[in-house]
C-alpha cells in the first residue's frame, strides 16, 4: 500500500480520507498501521488519534441515543455537502473530539498516560520542552536544565528563573522531553529528584492524587524518591512497571534499545512485565541490576560490581568495564547528539576505561579510538569507525 500521500496529513485529514477509513476497518488493520507509522513516525501522534476517533465511532453507534442521531443529522442537512455520508462522519468525529477534549478528556487527561502513543505528540526540536497537561509548552535552549514543580502543584519552576503557572492541578500528566545532547533534572511535586538523560521523557502529574504517584519514562533516569509509606512510588515504562520501596536507582528503556535495565543503587524496588498482568513481582536489593528483553515477561537479576558505570552519565564521564565498543559509541551518540556508525567486525573485543564527557568529541571519540584499537573518520556531521 502507498502510504506516501498520508505525508502531509494532519488529524482532520486522515479522519476525513476515504482511503485512511478503508485502511482502519480492514481485518488487518493493526498491521497496516505498524507499517503507517513505521514509514511517517512523525506523524504517529496525528494517526494514533484518528484511530482512536474512527474506531469509537464505529463503537459509539450502536449507542447514540435517538434523539442526538437527528439533532446529527439535522446539522448535516443544513450543511448541505454533497457526500453526506463522509459529512456525517466529519460531524460525528468532531462531536467525539469534543468529548475528547471536554470534562471527559477520555484519551489524554483522565487516564492514565499511553507511553507508545503519547511519546510521539511533541515537536521536532532541539531544545528540552516542557510540554504542561493544558498543552503550554516552555523550550529550553540550556544544555542542562531544571525543573521543579511546587509543592502545592500550582506551578513550575524552570531554572530557577521563571515561574509557569499550572492552571489546572488535576488535569492529566505534564512532559518534560529532553533531546540528545541535552540533560535536566526535574524534581516533583513531592521533593523526588529524577535525573534524565539524553533522548529522554518524562510524563508526571503537577500533584500526586490518590493513594499512589506514579510517573512514566522513556529513556534513562537516576531516580531519588522521597518516602511516603502511605503513598508508594511506581515508575512504569513501556516493558514494566516498578514499585519503590527505597530510594535511589537508574532506569535505562530507550526504544531503540532491545534490553531495559534497572540498577538499585540504595533501598528496594521489585518489577512486573508489562507483558503478563499476573506476573510474579521481582526485587532488586541494592548494586544488584535486573535486564529485560522489551516484549519479554522475565527479568535476568545479575550483581553490579561498579555502580558507577551505569550512573556516571549524571556527573559528565563515562565509566565503562569489559562492554562493547557498540554500546559505548551508542550512549556517546546520545549524550552529544551525533550519529556514529560503527563499522566494526562482531568479533571485536570488549573494551573497559573512562571517558570525560565535558572534553569536546573528538578528544572523546580519540579516546574510544585509542582503547579499542580501531580509527574514525568524520563524513559532514556524521563520524564513522572502522577497524
Amino acid at each position: 500500500m502507498d502510504f506516501e500521500h498520508f505525508r502531509t496529513f494532519q488529524t482532520d485529514d486522515f479522519l476525513l480520507d476515504k482511503d485512511f477509513w478503508k485502511l482502519v476497518r480492514r481485518p488487518d488493520s493493526d498491521r497496516l498501521i505498524d507499517e503507517l507509522i513505521e514509514r511517517l513516525p512523525e506523524k504517529r501522534y496525528e494517526i494514533r488519534m484518528a484511530v482512536q476517533v474512527i474506531q469509537g465511532l464505529h463503537i459509539a453507534k450502536y449507542h447514540q441515543p435517538v434523539q442526538r442521531k437527528k439533532e446529527l443529522w439535522q446539522q448535516v442537512v443544513k450543511k448541505k455537502k454533497k457526500d453526506t455520508r463522509l459529512v456525517f462522519f466529519k460531524y460525528a468525529a468532531l462531536f467525539l473530539l469534543l468529548i475528547l477534549s471536554g470534562s471527559s478528556l477520555f484519551y489524554f487527561l483522565s487516564r492514565k498516560p499511553d507511553i507508545d502513543e503519547l511519546s510521539f505528540s511533541v515537536p521536532n526540536s532541539n531544545n528540552a520542552m516542557l510540554i504542561l497537561a493544558s498543552g503550554d509548552t516552555v523550550s529550553i535552549s540550556s544544555k542542562q536544565s531544571s525543573i521543579k514543580c511546587l509543592p502545592n502543584g500550582s506551578g513550575v519552576n524552570v531554572n530557577d528563573s521563571s515561574n509557569v503557572v499550572q492552571s489546572d492541578r488535576c488535569a492529566g500528566y505534564n512532559k518534560m522531553i529532553v533531546p540528545y545532547g541535552k540533560r535536566s533534572v526535574v524534581t516533583l511535586c513531592d521533593g523526588t529528584r529524577v535525573r534524565l538523560n539524553s533522548g529522554s521523557t518524562l510524563f508526571f502529574p503537577s500533584i500526586f492524587k490518590g493513594k499512589t504517584r506514579e510517573v512514566y519514562l522513556i529513556g534513562e533516569a537516576f531516580f531519588d524518591v522521597t518516602h511516603m509509606k502511605e503513598k508508594p512510588f511506581y515508575v512504569r515504562t513501556d516493558a514494566f512497571k516498578m514499585k519503590v520501596y527505597g530510594t535511589k536507582f537508574d532506569v535505562r528503556a530507550y526504544k531503540q534499545d532491545c534490553e531495559y535495565n534497572i540498577v538499585l543503587v540504595e533501598g528496594k524496588v521489585s518489577m512486573q512485565s508489562n507483558k503478563d498482568k499476573k506476573s510474579k513481582e521481582v526485587f532488586l536489593a541494592p548494586k544488584q541490576k535486573a535486564s529485560i528483553c522489551k516484549g519479554g515477561n522475565d527479568f535476568e537479576i545479575s550483581n553490579v560490581e561498579n555502580i558507577d558505570a551505569y550512573t556516571s552519565w549524571m556527573y559528565g564521564y563515562l565509566t565503562f568495564k569489559d562492554v562493547d565498543v557498540r554500546e559505548v559509541l551508542k550512549q556517546v551518540a546520545r549524550y552529544y547528539n551525533v550519529d556514529i556508525e560503527p563499522k566494526l567486525p562482531d568479533n571485536m573485543e570488549n573494551i573497559s576505561g573512562k571517558l570525560d564527557l565535558k572534553d569536546d568529541l573528538d578528544k572523546v571519540l580519540n579516546g574510544i579510538a585509542f582503547i579499542s584499537k580501531t580509527h574514525y573518520k568524520k563524513s559532514g556531521e556524521n563520524y564513522m569507525f572502522y577497524e
